[in-house]
Formats: structure tokens, sequence, C-alpha cells
């Protein structure tokens, strides 16, 4: 596996940053509507696990939308030494 770190490495890689946050962000709970009820909303664990599957998932379908799958290579198979032999019949 080869990485390279061109300029659209660099663009995923600050537009997953971003979204990561947003996502973080955008996750905060809501302040409660009374002063005894617990906030309405995910766990800050929960909003961190959110924020990072979407920071990969925008690398993962960014870096397939910038590179693409080039080809795959299959290996040929390497032609094996053929033995014959011959025999005379006794005749």
């Amino acid at each position: 596996m080869h990485i390279t770190f061109d300029f659209g490495t660099v663009v995923w890689t600050v537009m997953a940053i971003l979204t990561g946050f947003g996502v973080y962000q955008w996750s905060e709970p809501t302040a409660p509507t009374s002063p005894t009820a617990p906030p309405v909303g995910m766990t800050k664990g929960e909003r961190l696990v959110l924020a990072l599957t979407a920071a990969v998932a925008v690398i993962t379908i960014g870096s397939y939308l910038s590179g693409g799958v080039a080809k795959v290579e299959i290996d040929k198979p390497m032609p094996s030494a053929i033995v014959t032999t011959t025999s005379k019949s006794p005749n």
C-alpha cells in the first residue's frame, strides 16, 4: 500500500477535520427545559464517535473520488516447465 501526500490528501484531511468538528458541535445536547430535567441529547462519547465516523467517511469517500481505483493487477501465472517423455513401444 502506497500513501502519497499530495494536494488531494491535504484537502480531504482538512475537510474531514472541519466536518468532524461541525458534527461534534451540531450534536451538542440541548438545554433542559426545567432545572431538574437532564440535558436532552447524546453524551460526549457518543458525539465523539459520531464526529470521528463522519471524518473517516469524508476521507474515505474523498480519497476514492480523487484517485479512484486505477486498475487491479492480477499476476499472470508463470509458465511451468513441462516435462515430456517419449517412450518407444516394445515391438
